[in-house]
């Protein structure tokens, strides 16, 4: 699946799709994630939030850069937040998407990983970014 394929997709389900976020941001969110020896933001995710701030259907979200408000709103944290509260349990991965079932994450290599609720154990290891991010959404519309 490919990015454009991916938007696609989510849009035709109805997803909330914001604006691009700002370079700034982008840049914030990795050295923050960084600091907390969270993994950096990969290149799929920096272009992705070229795109979008961020990503919601249902209650299924991927995060983004900076906090958003959605169409009842309701506050989505920002994926540094997130992060924040789960770094000593995630093993260096940094969780960027969830929904009411899984977390979603990514390690430094840039693989996506669905992780438990509970204990954030890998569950599935993804060889495609975008069937990851689509998964994190589309059980969330369920």
């Amino acid at each position: 699946m490919t990015r454009d394929e991916f938007i696609s997709a989510i849009k035709a389900k109805g997803a909330l799709i914001w604006g691009p976020a700002s370079v700034r941001s982008i840049g914030f969110a990795n050295t923050n994630l960084q600091m907390r020896k969270c993994a950096m933001l990969p290149s799929f995710m920096i272009d992705l939030y070229g795109i979008t701030a961020g990503i919601n259907l249902g209650s299924g979200y991927i995060f983004g850069p900076s906090e958003l408000t959605n169409k009842n709103n309701f506050p989505i944290p920002d994926i540094v937040h997130v992060n924040e509260d789960v770094r000593n349990i995630s093993n260096g991965k940094t969780i960027f998407g969830r929904n009411d079932l899984f977390w979603f994450a990514f390690d430094a290599f840039g693989t996506c990983y669905m992780l438990d609720n509970l204990t954030l154990k890998p569950l599935r290891k993804y060889d495609d970014v975008f069937k990851a991010l689509y998964d994190c959404l589309i059980a969330g519309k369920f």
